[in-house]
């Protein structure tokens, strides 16, 4: 699954978890020649929440299970438009685990990583503010709500 980059809107962008392991799903990108690790880039449509175009698009695109949606957003600045707003939403599956082959669903390169091990290999990670508010989720320290990761 490609970014799509619509320019002066708002975007989310969907961190698909497994909790019991502590994983997201993360997919690799080349832009400049090196690796980085990156979330689904999704438009939002006009008076979407952001939480609504996560489902849309994960439930009616990906085809994924029943999921949740996480109360936490994370907020930030659109780095590739002077306009617009990115969001950050963890989803989990309704039921108790995810099938195995929804990283397929993504695309073939898609990974599960915890945080520590794209920590410990220094792996590039867009956005670079992914690895704390994750952190900060599974850990429990950030309030639910929308809060500005910037």
């Amino acid at each position: 699954m490609n970014d799509i980059h619509s320019d002066g809107h708002d975007v989310v962008r969907p961190v698909v978890i497994d909790s019991p392991k502590r994983m997201l799903l993360l997919i690799p990108s080349a832009p400049d020649g090196e690796i980085c690790w990156t979330l689904p880039t999704i438009p939002m449509r006009p008076g979407e929440t952001s939480s609504r175009a996560a489902t849309r698009h994960l439930r009616r695109v990906v085809h994924l299970p029943a999921l949740r949606i996480s109360p936490l957003i994370g907020r930030l600045s659109r780095e590739d438009s002077s306009k617009g707003v990115q969001y950050v939403v963890v989803v989990r599956p309704a039921a108790e685990s995810w099938p195995s082959a929804v990283r397929f669903a993504f695309a073939p390169e898609a990974c599960w990583w915890t945080t520590a091990e794209l920590r410990s290999t220094r792996a590039l990670v867009e956005p670079a503010e992914l690895l704390d508010f994750m952190d900060g989720y599974w850990d429990g320290w950030l309030p639910d709500g929308e809060i500005s990761l910037e």
